[in-house]
């Protein structure tokens, strides 16, 4: 059961295979928490989305990583210089680092992004996008994902 949208139209997904090497270079395993993180990334840099009008862009999704991680952790991480509260170092940091860029980057330009986390059910829709597109080959390099209007 797709989560809540415009019932007289399909949802629209864009998916790709996670790149075998992370924004820096350096190599990137393929897991399902950098797919998340990757997939809030290439959102957030699909559209200019403070210069089309918009105030707010909310990533509506069902990964507890990605919603407390980005609400909560994240700024305790920073304070520890990246490391956990059991002192390890912060996986994907990254992506982390790259995502809360690209948070900081549109609220400088008056744009809120807000995490929401939602039932696993409302999500399946991007899980048959990403099962879909695991079964591709990778990409050897991090590349930018740009969008138009829908």
């Amino acid at each position: 059961m797709p989560g809540p949208g415009d019932p007289g139209k399909p949802p629209k997904t864009i998916a790709c295979r996670l790149e075998n090497a992370g924004p820096f270079g350096d190599p990137g395993i393929q897991s399902s928490n950098r797919a998340e993180l990757r997939a809030v990334i290439a959102a957030l840099r699909f559209r200019n989305w403070a210069g089309e009008g918009f105030s707010t862009v909310v990533i509506a999704t069902d990964s507890e990583y990605v919603t407390t991680g980005s609400t909560q952790w994240a700024k305790t991480w920073l304070q520890n210089s990246w490391r956990t509260a059991n002192k390890a170092e912060v996986k994907n940091k990254d992506l982390w680092e790259m995502l809360l860029g690209e948070v900081e980057r549109h609220h400088g330009r008056g744009l809120s992004i807000q995490f929401w986390r939602i039932s696993r059910a409302w999500n399946t829709v991007a899980d048959e996008a990403a099962k879909k597109a695991a079964t591709e080959d990778a990409i050897e390099q991090w590349a930018d994902m740009f969008g138009t209007s829908f």
